[in-house]
């Protein structure tokens, strides 16, 4: 599904040089769960952000099922995300005056591909695939953290996307919420998806089938779970 060649990220702050990545080579399989840890500053966060496309590498490719995306316009990659990509953020990212089914529509307001008429029967299946129906009109503020992550995860659902990305779905969140949110991403692979994650917990790593460990800007191991 993706394809990464010799992935180089140089960030330049003034005079200040930071080479984030520094030459990746790996490739993820459609319907793979693939965890990715390192220590901080290790590019860990960068290579997530390379993968979906959020920002652009400074030299190497990207490529989704052979398509190779710096091709694309700015506004093209815009698109591709939105109709292609799901992100689960540590921060939960919600707008906390809103309720449920007005965060979780977000995705589907810039959809063209879906008509009006057909967004709250695809929002309700999203919500209800994480356990929220009863919450469906209720703020997003008003939810506990474990629950407010469970909606970003029905956001990034909503477009049925090809692939999920979460950075740190975790960190914000007791043990028990945090198992619960591992075990609907581990039920969405389960089920076809191709889920990405970010985290710097070894517990949480290993709902994963595929351990990539990066040190320095390089894949320091890459191993199956």
């Amino acid at each position: 599904m993706i394809t990464v060649s010799d992935l180089t990220k140089v960030y330049v702050d003034n005079d200040i040089v930071t080479n984030a990545l520094k030459g990746i080579n790996l490739t993820i399989a459609s319907g793979e769960f693939v965890a990715i840890m390192g220590p901080s500053g290790s590019g860990k966060s960068t290579l997530l952000q390379m993968l979906s496309f959020l920002d652009r590498p400074t030299a190497g490719t990207i490529a989704f099922e052979n398509k190779e995306m710096q091709t694309l316009s700015d506004a093209e990659l815009a698109t591709f995300r939105n109709e292609t990509i799901g992100f689960v953020f540590q921060s939960f990212n919600l707008l906390p005056r809103v309720s449920v089914y007005r965060n979780v529509e977000l995705p589907l307001i810039y959809s063209v591909s879906l008509p009006a008429n057909k967004r709250r029967e695809q929002i309700e299946r999203a919500v209800a695939g994480v356990g929220l129906t009863e919450k469906l009109e209720i703020a997003a503020g008003k939810l506990s953290g474990g629950q407010k992550q469970r909606v970003a995860i029905a956001r990034a659902l909503v477009t049925n996307p090809s692939v999920i990305f979460a950075d740190e779905p975790t960190g914000n969140l007791d043990s028990a919420s945090g198992k619960q949110v591992m075990q609907i991403l581990k039920g969405l692979h389960e089920n076809g998806k191709t889920v990405i994650l970010v985290t710097h917990d070894l517990a949480t790593a290993h709902y994963a089938n595929r351990l990539i460990t990066i040190k320095d800007g390089l894949v320091e191991s890459d191993t199956a779970l």
